[in-house]
């Protein structure tokens, strides 16, 4: 499958306002889920996979209040009047990923989760957070949902359980680029060395939170026949290249290209 192109920026004179009309163009576009079928999932999915669904869906869900004020602040970007409108979008986006798994867990007659002691430091950490460590806490998390959500389509016969991640794997894909566009604008002001420490400082955090997720989700990842170093392979490849796009828009070289799709099969 691959995610649709990001709308035209020729005409954009703000990378914010390109972002605004793709979140609005994805929400419009957005296939709604068939629920009424007989897809279940088998009794040994159920098993495998309750557990991290129920993880993922407590982590995609947030107000994003927290976000919305460090960001309504920002000495820079809130003074481009399309930053706030896309932001909200974006949020909105991640909390459909979160209702989505939600419901599916309401099918299946799986619990939701009300509190994980993982999430609750991360959320921790965005709290104390201004909004380059809120938004790179965020980012971090996107990251390693890429190759997560990958083994959970292939470990899973679940149509609907793969559409699910399919969908999500687009939206985060795009999540992505909008993540670096922000922590590059917010870094473009700071001197090459202060960067070189805050891109060290978020190597240290995605390896760390990297290897707690191997840890809580490594069942998956074998049921999709994903050893650990295919894992830190695929983790770390998506990693690099967000630190690499995040440099371009620091040194204003990253433009404000289109996105041209990402193929996820």
């Amino acid at each position: 499958m691959i995610c649709p192109p990001l709308l035209s920026p020729a005409s954009a004179a703000s990378p914010y306002e390109v972002w605004y009309r793709h979140f609005l163009a994805q929400r419009a576009a957005a296939c709604a889920f068939s629920w009424d079928d007989c897809d279940r999932l088998s009794a040994a999915e159920r098993r495998l996979v309750a557990r991290s669904v129920q993880q993922f869906q407590l982590g995609e869900w947030a107000r994003g209040r927290g976000l919305v004020r460090r960001a309504s602040s920002h000495p820079a970007l809130a003074t481009d009047s399309w930053f706030l409108p896309a932001l909200k979008l974006f949020i909105a986006e991640e909390q459909e990923h979160s209702t989505i798994l939600g419901r599916f867990l309401d099918r299946e007659r799986i619990p939701r989760l009300t509190n994980h002691w993982l999430d609750a430091v991360f959320r921790r950490l965005r709290k104390l957070a201004g909004l380059e460590l809120c938004a790179t806490v965020l980012v971090t998390a996107e990251v390693l949902a890429i190759p997560f959500y990958q083994a959970l389509r292939d470990a899973t016969r679940s149509q609907r359980l793969r559409a699910i991640c399919i969908r999500i794997l687009c939206d985060e894909a795009t999540h992505l680029r909008f993540q670096a566009t922000t922590l590059g604008l917010v870094r473009r002001p700071i001197g090459k060395r202060a960067r070189v420490v805050r891109g060290l400082g978020h190597t240290i955090l995605f390896r760390g939170t990297a290897w707690l997720l191997w840890q809580q989700h490594r069942s998956v990842f074998r049921a999709a026949g994903w050893d650990i170093r295919r894992y830190w392979r695929e983790a770390g490849g998506e990693f690099a290249r967000l630190e690499v796009r995040i440099l371009q828009i620091c040194s204003d070289r990253g433009g404000l290209d289109s996105f041209d799709g990402r193929r996820l099969d």
